[in-house]
């Protein structure tokens, strides 16, 4: 599947349609996992139903043309513009269309330009008598027969190639090809067919679902038909009994802490029973709701194997904080499906910032006609809208959940560490199987959460009170971290050791301080990125001013100047680009400074910090979700003490 479709809707698509909100400038950009935010009776589900309709049946909504493929398209116009400045290959492909015009015009360019290999592999190339006359209106045709200008057969199999090759990335847009399932508020795996009232049905929450928003049966998922698929499916074939083993795995290692979980319908009850580890089986209706939910919510989505879409209503419904986000992160790295849901809970947000799979959509009622009382449903795009944490009623109370947190300077750090424990438990999985199915367990929000100190405040908190007696808050230390947060393990940079209160903090902490190699966390990325971070910063003449917007080019033989230094340097990550920077010049890669000229600078301050640090931290997050990377050691090692403090209070 794609993991990006852009679309927009057309003007009749019922009130979600604004100036202010989707628009051809501004379309729905929609990815693998979609929250669709706003207060109650904002419009959120009925819009996310309407989409639903249309997407089905592929109604009104136009879609944004790969850039891919444009770019592909571009190519292939140009190779034959060389040819003769007016051929016209006739692409008809645009950068915005429905889909079917768009797999029909990308259907008819395959076989364009098949149909001209193949009438030239039947031509000779050196008799202008063999060409073949009655193709008087073919595109053949067009080639100037003076020159005989023929694009050679082996371009035109690249090209034919290239456009085979690219065809699944129109094939992902075909929305209304993929199944669709609705999940509403109303679910249960409980056994609801024991009621005695002869009119009630054998599955009353779908069939209210049904008659409510009139979506087929076999589209709604409500957790009523769990106990026959899965009796069907344990007394199937091999594979689907596989599948149901593979499913149990999966639901141990994510929510029940790894200990083996067995699902059972039980005949002679008519019920669901389950059982965790050595503990006895019970029926499911003794499982915690949350526990039900998760079942709910995800056995449909991983046993499905075609490509579908799901629609989840407030999936957060009776589900812990954490594991809201465990959900998530299950739907996403267990299935390939597209989602969409809506929801009332903040602890989905800086999900947006951790993975770039995902997208926040808020919805809002605005008055556009004070006297009639007119409003219209406005979708907007909202990540890094804190606006939305009212809306949603966001306290400073939700931050009293977490086992234990990790301190670390800023923004910049968290999203850096966040990434670096992705990429950790990536690599032990690959090394240390056991090792990975402990760490992999624990849950941001729950099992640990990232404070955020904010530099030399550090210095203000104190981590030694042993009780509200001891309590001072007028002393110049006098932040008691133990009252505000739980079991805290700081992350400082180096240059914290040359601070006054160094020897305090190391005494108060012991060994839940961790101290970066480098001066700061940028000394651990990966030196590819930042490599290619310095030639996007560049200017190519190595100038404060540069007067145009050229950058250096990147050559293999750059490579020289960037050794692994900066992993234990005292000095920042623009110190290191400026003294790269400075051989460059000396070695005539950069042309020598003119007397009244200033060079260009990477860093801010004596420091040597980077400047606009935390845009460069943006920018090497979308590097470290759409390359490959290695971690560094320094990063190696900071992840270590971070999941061994996790560990230690996760009993």
């Amino acid at each position: 599947m794609e993991e990006t479709i852009e679309l927009w809707f057309n003007k009749e698509y019922t009130d979600f349609d604004s100036s202010e909100g989707l628009n051809r400038d501004n379309p729905f950009e929609l990815k693998r996992l979609n929250v669709i935010v706003g207060a109650n009776n904002s419009g959120k589900s009925r819009f996310m139903r309407h989409f639903a309709y249309s997407a089905s049946n592929e109604l009104q909504i136009i879609y944004k043309t790969p850039n891919s493929i444009l770019e592909i398209l571009n190519n292939i116009e140009q190779f034959f513009r060389e040819l003769d400045k007016n051929i016209d290959i006739g692409t008809n492909i645009t950068d915005c269309q429905t889909y079917h015009n768009l797999e029909s015009n990308y259907q008819n360019l395959i076989n364009r330009v098949r149909e001209i290999k193949n009438r030239l592999e039947n031509t000779s190339k050196n008799s202008l008598n063999s060409y073949p006359r009655d193709y008087e209106r073919n595109i053949l045709d067009q080639f100037p027969r003076q020159k005989l200008n023929f694009p050679p057969i082996d371009d035109l199999e690249d090209i034919l190639e290239s456009l085979e090759s690219n065809k699944d990335k129109v094939y992902a847009l075909q929305l209304h090809r993929n199944k669709f399932f609705y999940i509403d508020t109303l679910r249960s795996l409980k056994n609801l067919q024991f009621i005695e009232d002869t009119k009630i049905s054998n599955s009353p929450l779908s069939a209210r679902t049904h008659e409510d928003y009139k979506f087929s049966k076999e589209q709604i998922i409500s957790g009523e038909d769990f106990f026959e698929f899965l009796t069907d499916s344990l007394l199937g074939m091999p594979e689907e009994r596989q599948k149901i083993d593979d499913y149990q795995v999966k639901l141990s290692h994510y929510f029940f802490n790894n200990e083996v979980i067995t699902l059972i319908p039980h005949r002679k009850e008519e019920s669901l029973h389950i059982k965790i580890g050595e503990a006895k089986q019970f029926p499911i209706s003794k499982l915690g709701d949350g526990l039900q939910q998760i079942i709910i919510l995800t056995y449909k989505a991983f046993l499905t194997t075609e490509p579908s879409f799901f629609f989840i209503e407030e999936p957060e419904m009776h589900l812990h904080a954490g594991y809201v986000k465990q959900l998530m992160k299950f739907l996403l790295n267990e299935t390939d499906h597209y989602y969409m849901v809506t929801s009332h809970s903040n602890y989905l947000l800086d999900m947006i910032n951790e993975d770039n799979r995902i997208t926040l959509y808020r919805v809002d009622k605005e008055l556009v006609n004070s006297e009639e009382k007119q409003y219209e449903t406005v979708i907007r795009r909202c990540d890094g809208d804190r606006t939305i944490l009212q809306t949603l009623g966001v306290s400073p109370s939700s931050v009293f959940l977490a086992n234990c947190t990790i301190w670390v300077e800023g923004i910049t750090d968290r999203l850096y560490f966040v990434q670096y424990l992705k990429k950790y438990l990536e690599e032990l999985k690959a090394d240390n199987e056991e090792k990975w199915e402990d760490y992999s367990r624990f849950i941001d929000g729950y099992h640990y959460a990232f404070v955020e100190y904010q530099g030399s405040n550090l210095e203000h908190w104190d981590f030694e009170v042993d009780s509200l007696e001891a309590v001072d808050s007028s002393k110049n230390k006098g932040l008691n971290a133990i009252l505000v947060t739980s079991n805290a393990l700081v992350i400082a940079d180096a240059d914290l050791k040359k601070k006054p209160r160094f020897n305090e903090l190391e005494q108060q902490l012991g060994d839940k301080i961790a101290i970066t190699q480098g001066k700061e966390t940028e000394n651990s990325l990966p030196r590819k990125f930042l490599v290619k971070k310095f030639f996007e910063m560049c200017p190519d003449n190595g100038l404060a001013k540069q007067g145009n917007k050229k950058k250096l080019a990147y050559s293999d033989e750059y490579e020289k100047y960037f050794t692994d230094s900066y992993q234990i340097s005292p000095k920042g990550i623009g110190k290191y680009f400026d003294t790269a920077l400075n051989k460059m010049r000396k070695d005539g890669v950069v042309l020598q400074l003119e007397d009244n000229k200033t060079s260009f600078s990477f860093s801010d301050g004596n420091q040597g910090t980077i400047k606009s640090k935390t845009n460069f931290c943006q920018d090497i997050v979308e590097l470290m979700q759409s390359e490959p990377w290695e971690l560094t050691p320094s990063a190696t090692e900071l992840c270590e003490s971070i999941f061994q403090h996790i560990k230690d209070n996760n009993h």
